[in-house]
């Protein structure tokens, strides 16, 4: 029943999804996904969310995390070509935050949808 699946790395950490960029909201408020040294795909949809996240002056790291590091989180989503911005409300069974699509994630979504119509 999901829509994706994680890779983790030999330490443990989250590297990217099968056709995706994995992406979550920390506990702190700051979106993080991996750094494009991991050998992650370097996405044309991850590099405009990269310039929505600046454009909308939130706080983005290229920082590791692990799967229990994206449980814990305030929200979890992915990019791609095919996914845009899609919101991920459980990992394993386990909700994220509420459970529901979050505001970042979902703002983002349709930031990124309302840019591509205007291309």
């Amino acid at each position: 029943g999901a829509i994706e699946a994680w890779f983790v790395d030999d330490l443990g950490l989250v590297t990217e999804g099968a056709s995706s960029n994995a992406w979550i909201v920390d506990k702190d408020g700051v979106l993080r996904t991996r750094d494009t040294n991991a050998n992650i795909l370097r996405g044309v949809t991850r590099r405009a969310v990269f310039e929505l996240v600046a454009r909308e002056g939130l706080t983005l790291s290229e920082a590791p995390f692990s799967p229990e590091d994206a449980k814990a989180a305030r929200e979890a989503f992915i990019t791609g070509a095919g996914s845009l911005v899609t919101p991920i409300v459980a990992i394993d069974g386990v909700p994220i935050g509420n459970g529901r699509p979050g505001p970042v994630a979902t703002r983002l979504r349709a930031l990124y949808v309302q840019n591509a119509r205007a291309l």
